[in-house]
């Protein structure tokens, strides 16, 4: 059995073809990759110790962009590639440790992160905000006397 497409149905292929890639072609780059961005360095103190331990995530509530890492050893995290723009800062401690006790033996105790108030773990309640400008970022909170 011979297929056959005439002329009329070849054109009509090629050009829903041509659209289908031309519209997978648009869609492929994000939103935001045209947008001005920026690294940021966040130092975390409590009472002028560094919070070695945790994470910092910053997030726009009006545009959606947001960005984090983890605390390293002397308290600070760089994050790069974030959007210009105004942010709201949060800290969040570690998660648990995922792997349960071996039978018989006892759950290990949640460790409770005094270092981190309750305040500074939720975008709705933290007083920490910054200003993501072109060129350098560099910003320092002391959780024990911020907001």
């Amino acid at each position: 059995m011979k297929f056959f497409l005439s002329q009329n149905k070849l054109h009509r292929l090629c050009f829903l073809c041509l659209l289908c890639s031309t519209v997978l072609v648009g869609c492929s780059q994000s939103p935001s990759d045209d947008k001005q961005r920026s690294g940021v360095t966040i130092s975390i103190s409590f009472a002028g110790e560094p919070v070695t331990t945790g994470s910092v995530n910053l997030e726009n509530s009006e545009t959606g962009e947001s960005g984090g890492g983890e605390l390293n050893a002397d308290g600070s995290v760089t994050i790069s590639n974030i959007v210009l723009g105004n942010y709201t800062v949060t800290i969040l401690p570690p998660d648990p440790d995922p792997v349960p006790p071996e039978p018989g033996q006892p759950a290990k105790k949640m460790e409770v992160y005094k270092n981190i108030p309750e305040k500074f773990r939720n975008r709705k309640t933290s007083p920490l905000k910054v200003e993501v400008k072109d060129g350098e970022n560099e910003f320092q909170f002391d959780l024990k006397t911020a907001g």
